[in-house]
């Protein structure tokens, strides 16, 4: 069943299986508590789609939707907490006051499922299923819609009490919350200053359960317009299959979800498939697959013990196994290879690798890693740097869907100073071609987001030795000139640290390499590979120029002149050489830090 439906999805298809597995296990766990407690439930929602359709999860589906009438859902509160296995725990805010949402979650221990806007919450944050109360609202619209507005007000207080998902003019920072403009943010900020969070939670279900005293003959999830159920359906709900299980959905389903989403065909369309896809997804047990196995991490490793650690963390915490780690220490001198064979002790089955060798530079490292590695992809993380727990899943997700491609790679984040910002990357999933996409003053790739065919790598003959830096955009230029592929997910699934120690670019040294930018260049090929290439010469020589290779820098002027795209980098770079050599770092950290303010260019 699940094969034809994953071209839409941000999950690999081994993760979205494992997840319905955990979801099927809180299911029937949350079943048997409200059979054994007598407390009747339904499917809602997606969960009823599934049931529709499906007669199971709906196969790109990632959450399960249960509802009851307000009378069993308190019910559920007062005793699901002592009926409970020992593994799962009840998440409302009557047992866990910090929770942003006001109804209830059943959430596996062991497991974690967080999407970005509740990253950091002190929280329970296990994979879960959602039980939403379901009130009477009155018949008469006009009132309706006043008590819609009312609920909605305080569901956003509430919610602003543990996090603020809203920008001052009129944006959410997620695709959940309802865009806000500035005066609705004011008097939400005002309110949930002014109130307690117990305060609000009792306001807000007062106004949910305004009209369930009187003879209204419909349910609603009352911040929800057209989640509304007739009172006859679910008081005689009907058992419907779901999975291996019989379980209770409202009588006339589909009528239900005619009324709730319309045309219920028009859902299937691949670009309204959606899910939450979560910035953090852990499941009870080790998950692999023949696409992950196939990958060998690559860590190169010079003097970063501060942030190694949390590097290698990110990778084993992958919601999908990788086939290896190899940590290449390129003769440090801070202890960094210590913590990592400390980390090693730790996790012995993660098959992590550290290899020692002297210094030589960061393609040495990482040409080392790549000869010694067993995969068939090589995934790039430098020690700086974190994935998010999804990275290798989504990346192995792509090479199910475009699987004649050298180069994958992910949206991320720009890290530093407390502060996360997304970089500028392109927009839509699919081929890209980095140079055109460069061009247009967008990341397409960047080594901590690359997962490269070993077999496309050795082809061109690796990282260039003895190049200190745009050894990884010179890498990108020969796989392009080669005819290979690229592919592209915007989903920002890596954190680049803008402030970490020892950042290649910050350090200038005189390039002892065989290689450079300017052999790439080719009179015969496409004009805007050259003008990337121009790009990258141009950006490369500013570096230079400032920690004082003037004549580096000049002869880049020589070199790629020809530009037609990149006249403001030439300008730049001829302005700093002509400065004396003391005033550049002054002169172009003030140029770096007004471009990072203005639109948050430069890594």
């Amino acid at each position: 069943m699940y094969s034809q439906y994953f071209a839409s999805m941000k999950y690999n298809s081994d993760t979205l299986r494992q997840l319905h597995v955990e979801l099927r296990d809180i299911l029937a766990e949350v079943a048997r508590v409200c059979d054994k407690a007598n407390i009747p439930y339904f499917l809602q929602g997606g969960t009823a789609i599934g049931v529709h359709f499906f007669e199971d999860i709906v196969p790109w589906d990632d959450d399960i939707d249960l509802g009851m009438t307000r009378e069993n859902y308190e019910r559920f509160l007062r005793e699901a907490p002592a009926l409970l296995a020992e593994g799962y725990t009840l998440q409302e805010f009557t047992t866990e006051p910090n929770t942003p949402f006001y109804f209830a979650k059943v959430r596996k221990r062991g497991t974690r499922f967080v999407e970005s806007e509740w990253v950091g919450l002190d929280i329970a944050d296990g994979i879960y299923i959602d039980i939403f109360p379901y009130d009477l609202i009155p018949d008469v619209p006009h009132m309706e819609r006043a008590q819609r507005r009312r609920v909605k007000f305080w569901v956003n207080c509430f919610t602003a009490k543990s996090a603020w998902v809203w920008r001052w003019f009129g944006r959410a920072n997620n695709g959940v919350a309802m865009p806000k403009s500035m005066a609705s943010c004011a008097l939400l900020r005002l309110v949930s200053s002014l109130m307690t969070k117990e305060q609000i939670y009792r306001r807000l279900n007062r106004e949910l359960t305004r009209y369930n005293n009187t003879t209204a003959s419909r349910y609603n999830i009352v911040r929800m317009p057209k989640d509304m159920i007739p009172r006859c359906d679910i008081e005689a709900c009907e058992l419907r299959p779901f999975g291996e299980m019989q379980l209770p959905a409202p009588r006339n389903l589909e009528s239900y979800l005619r009324n709730h989403y319309g045309n219920i065909q028009k859902w299937l369309p691949e670009e309204l498939q959606l899910n939450h896809a979560p910035e953090i997804l852990n499941f009870s047990e080790r998950v692999t697959s023949s696409a992950s196995r196939s990958i060998s991490v690559v860590i190169p490793l010079y003097n970063k013990a501060a942030e190694v650690e949390r590097a290698l963390r990110s990778v084993v915490e992958q919601s999908l196994s990788v086939g290896e780690i190899i940590v290449v220490d390129d003769g440090s001198t801070d202890g960094s290879a210590d913590i990592v064979a400390e980390f090693i002790r730790l996790h012995p089955d993660s098959n992590i690798r550290l290899i020692r060798q002297t210094n030589g530079g960061v393609s040495a490292a990482r040409n080392r890693g790549i000869s010694e590695a067993q995969g068939d992809y090589i995934a790039l993380l430098d020690a700086d740097d974190e994935w998010l727990s999804g990275y290798i899943a989504e990346v192995c997700r792509l090479m199910e869907h475009y699987p004649d491609v050298a180069a994958y790679s992910t949206a991320f984040y720009i890290v530093g100073d407390g502060r996360r910002v997304a970089a500028a990357t392109p927009a839509a999933e699919g081929y890209i071609n980095p140079a055109e996409e460069a061009l247009q003053r967008r990341y397409p790739i960047i080594p901590s987001t690359a997962t490269l065919s070993r077999a496309a790598l050795l082809r061109i003959g690796g990282f260039p030795e003895g190049m200190r830096i745009g050894e990884d955009q010179w890498v990108w230029i020969r796989l392009m000139q080669a005819g290979e592929r690229f592919c592209f997910s915007p989903m920002p699934l890596v954190h680049y640290s803008r402030t970490a120690s020892n950042r290649s670019a910050a350090i200038y040294r005189h390039e002892e390499s065989k290689h450079s930018i300017a052999e790439l260049y080719d009179a015969t090929q496409d004009r805007l590979l050259n003008e990337y290439i121009a790009r990258v010469g141009l950006g490369k020589a500013i570096t230079q120029s400032v920690r004082g290779g003037s004549e580096d820098a000049r002869q880049a002027i020589r070199d790629f002149g020809y530009t037609q795209y990149s006249h403001r980098q030439l300008r730049r770079l001829r302005f700093l050489n002509a400065l004396p050599g003391k005033l550049r770092p002054t002169v172009d950290k003030l140029y770096s830090t007004l471009a990072w303010l203005v639109k948050h260019r430069g890594l």
